[in-house]
């Protein structure tokens, strides 16, 4: 067979199966904001970003969750505990008025074992998740 046709009919079935394989592997994103409603606000969405203010009290912790590219500013610093999914854990000390820069965060949930309230905002880049969650691009040859 030729080879251009066999590549075609290679396209063509991933084009036909890529849905089936997606529907059986589901997505791991948690949203944080539907995860733990009360550690996360919505302040803006567009089709552009996403701004959410995250709040952890002394001794709070929220649920298992994920994050898209973010920056983050911490309005009001303090110690957190982030527990990830292999089972580490790790101490965040987070310094009000730093700001940075994240890619995608896989499945964690943060326990604040310090003295303060912990205030973040947070703005997720959605074209940096599209970008994120898309595999790379193969040109056919």
């Amino acid at each position: 067979m030729n080879r251009k046709i066999q590549q075609l009919l290679l396209c063509t079935a991933i084009l036909l199966t890529g849905p089936c394989l997606a529907a059986d592997h589901p997505s791991t994103e948690i949203n944080a904001l539907t995860a733990s409603p009360a550690n996360f606000t919505l302040l803006l969405e567009n089709e552009h970003v996403r701004v959410l203010e995250y709040v952890l009290l002394p001794g709070e912790q929220d649920k298992w969750h994920t994050h898209p590219p973010k920056v983050s500013y911490v309005l009001s610093g303090g110690k957190l505990e982030i527990h990830l999914e292999d089972g580490t854990s790790f101490i965040a000390d987070e310094k009000t008025g730093t700001a940075d820069w994240a890619g995608v965060r896989g499945k964690h949930y943060v326990k604040n074992v310090g003295s303060t309230s912990v205030r973040i905002l947070l703005v997720e880049d959605k074209a940096a998740a599209r970008e994120a969650a898309s595999p790379p691009s193969s040109p056919l040859k």
